[in-house]
């Protein structure tokens, strides 16, 4: 089977893409499932940076813009269903004016991927999923690198070929793909390999990030551990792909439902009782092993007071426990859950780039370390 073959009907059935036409690409993660990947690349990049998306959503709906009309906040009119995400002026092409070539991953089950069990929003385990994240980007290393060393390698004094440095990796993930881009912290960080050098990461941007749920009390607490936990686990093993309504009632920008509702690739139902039980695990795992995160990574939270999904109380309670070299937490006003997407995600953007572009560089970096 072409592993590609997937993406050629979408080609040939839009011959105007208004996506940037990123390459399209796949790879089959350790358990079998092909994973979809795609990559807006520069030439002569400064860095790479690895996007990651949220619950229910997948790459290109979360950091494209969509082929809709925004008529206020309360509703959107879809113009073209079938070339739905739009480049323009979109978090990836000023990723890209910024000399960053952009990878992004469509999780397991979700987008264009497949599922655990061959069902969309189920999991095994939720670290399966930073485990999908880690294999891309070694595979988007070891590409990359290959490439510098074919094109931009350079000769020394004594006639051998070196390969110029790598360049460096930065993850950015949104709500649930903010946690995903802090546990790959923590798991790399458990290792005694060269895993983390080997990457080059070079820093780390959760937005909105699934670190405590608003509904429920936080990580850490007696209820969280001796009653959401364990009647989750129970509920799960008895009724594991029975769904669980996940919709969000998002009266701040209602027409943020408009978007996800016009996606055809993004999943409509609930997701599986097992993914439900997996999701508090990874934000108990994630605030457990905060010890294990590399303190020479620098990480900036971008997260809204208001934000309805994932509590701003439970990160500012994280960021004020982590023991980093270089952190912050940048605080919205007026603003909720989808921040790249919502009116103000501009000026987020704004702070993004001008936070990657301030890193101390390699040099400078390991001296202060």
């Amino acid at each position: 089977m072409d592993e590609n073959e997937v993406y050629n009907e979408e080609v040939r059935t839009t011959l105007f893409r208004l996506d940037g036409k990123p390459t399209l690409d796949s790879f089959f993660n350790k358990d079998g499932l092909l994973l979809r990947t795609y990559g807006w690349l520069v030439k002569n990049a400064v860095g790479i940076i690895v996007l990651i998306h949220g619950l229910k959503s997948h790459a290109r709906l979360t950091y494209l813009n969509n082929n809709v009309e925004i008529i206020s906040n309360d509703k959107a009119i879809l113009i073209d269903g079938n070339n739905y995400y739009i480049y323009r002026d979109s978090w990836i092409e000023c990723f890209n004016k910024n000399k960053y070539s952009v990878y992004a991953i469509d999780l397991q089950g979700h987008g264009q991927s497949d599922g655990w069990q061959n069902l969309p929003a189920n999991v095994n385990e939720f670290d399966d999923l930073v485990y999908d994240v880690i294999q891309y980007m070694n595979k988007i290393r070891d590409e990359t690198s290959s490439l510098s060393c074919s094109m931009d390698s350079i000769t020394s004094d004594n006639g051998q070929i070196n390969c110029q440095k790598d360049i460096p990796i930065y993850l950015i993930g949104h709500s649930m793909g903010g946690n995903i881009a802090l546990r790959t912290l923590q798991i790399l960080g458990k290792t005694e390999d060269e895993s983390i050098k080997k990457l080059n990461i070079k820093g780390c941007v959760s937005l909105s990030g699934m670190i405590s749920y608003d509904k429920i009390s936080r990580p850490g607490t007696s209820l969280f551990k001796f009653f959401y936990l364990p009647v989750t686990r129970i509920i799960s093993a008895f009724i594991p792909t029975i769904r669980v309504v996940s919709e969000v009632n998002y009266t701040s920008f209602p027409f943020i439902i408009d978007l996800g509702n016009f996606d055809k690739f993004r999943l409509k139902k609930g997701v599986t009782c097992r993914f439900v039980y997996q999701l508090l695990r990874a934000m108990d795992n994630l605030d457990k092993d905060m010890e294990n995160i590399p303190k020479d990574i620098p990480i900036l939270f971008i997260h809204a007071r208001d934000d309805c999904v994932c509590c701003y109380n439970g990160v500012e309670s994280f960021y004020n426990r982590l023991n980093v070299n270089n952190k912050e937490l940048y605080t919205l006003e007026n603003m909720d859950h989808v921040i790249t997407r919502e009116p103000g995600n501009e000026n987020v953007l704004k702070k993004v780039v001008e936070w990657l572009s301030d890193l101390p560089e390699e040099e400078e970096a390991d001296a202060l370390n």
